[in-house]
């Protein structure tokens, strides 16, 4: 991609951008929000079409006219909201508007769950009684199914356990074997620079830097990223709070203070909450509020 430009009325979401991405390696588009990885994305993709600029792929002009002229051109992205069918199969899914022969659909939809290393995913399985995780594999194998030479990835661990981020990852480095060009969307830095080979930095709308990431570090990133150098990414406050207003289950809440409440999923965050404003009534405990009851 050279030079590409969109605007949308008077905003100018991208400005003379460039990117190189390499077959065999996973590239990283890294920026705050607004900087314009979406939007080349979806030019890339077909989605948008650039007001200027030029793209090729494996050497020749490239310039899709909608996401099924992408699909078909080898280029596919998965956006962070999963494009499934629910009440359909894993197999409906992956052939769903481009349908082979049917005899050969479950055949060659297996064949691309086993090429990605999860063939005990079941291809005759509703997609509905898959995690998360694993329909996201669904959305990766419907792309290598069809032949797929470039991959589109926006924010896909936003909402991915630990132990899943690291299955995803085994999945894109299978590809990337294989010969697959990967562009990883992400704002986590720290997975970034696990998985990425090369990352490339937008701010708005222009492409600001780059490089290896094996030679890059985290505060290096975020400096181009804001066009600053961060010095300290958290710091801390010295701010004075005042007295407690709320002292529940060994919790504290000062006043002027903005408290923090954390734990896993059925760890009790939002039933301590709601008893706190009594949505729920209480088991037992005394909670105090202001010195009252």
């Amino acid at each position: 991609m050279r030079g590409v430009r969109k605007s949308f009325g008077a905003t100018v979401a991208l400005e003379g951008v460039d990117l190189t991405v390499a077959a065999g390696e996973i590239h990283a588009l890294v920026g705050e929000n607004g900087a314009g990885k979406s939007t080349l994305m979806k030019v890339l993709s077909g989605a948008l079409q650039p007001d200027a600029g030029a793209m090729a792929l494996d050497g020749q002009p490239y310039r899709p006219r909608d996401p099924q002229a992408g699909r078909r051109a080898g280029v596919a992205m998965i956006y962070q909201e999963l494009a499934l069918a629910p009440h359909l199969t894993v197999t409906e899914n992956i052939w769903l508007g481009m349908e082979p022969p049917r005899r050969e659909q479950r055949v060659r939809a297996a064949a691309a769950l086993a090429q990605l290393g999860h063939d005990e995913i079941n291809p005759n399985t509703r997609v509905s009684r898959l995690s998360i995780a694993q329909q996201q594999i669904v959305e990766v194998a419907r792309a290598v199914a069809i032949g797929c030479r470039v991959l589109v990835l926006d924010e896909p661990t936003s909402s991915l356990s630990g132990e899943d981020v690291q299955r995803l990852f085994a999945v894109l480095r299978r590809l990337k074997e294989q010969g697959h060009a990967i562009v990883y969307i992400s704002h986590f830095l720290e997975e970034v620079k696990t998985i990425a080979d090369r990352f490339t930095v937008l701010r708005d709308g222009r492409t600001v830097g780059g490089g290896t990431m094996a030679d890059a570090t985290t505060a290096g990133i975020v400096a181009l990223m804001v066009g600053r150098e961060v010095r300290d990414l958290y710091p801390r406050s010295r701010r004075t709070v005042g007295a407690p207003v709320l002292e529940q289950a060994g919790l504290t809440l000062h006043r002027g203070e903005v408290l923090g409440l954390a734990g896993l999923v059925g760890a009790g965050r939002t039933e301590f909450l709601r008893a706190i404003f009594a949505r729920r009534r209480w088991k037992d405990g005394v909670g105090f509020v202001c010195e009252d009851r």
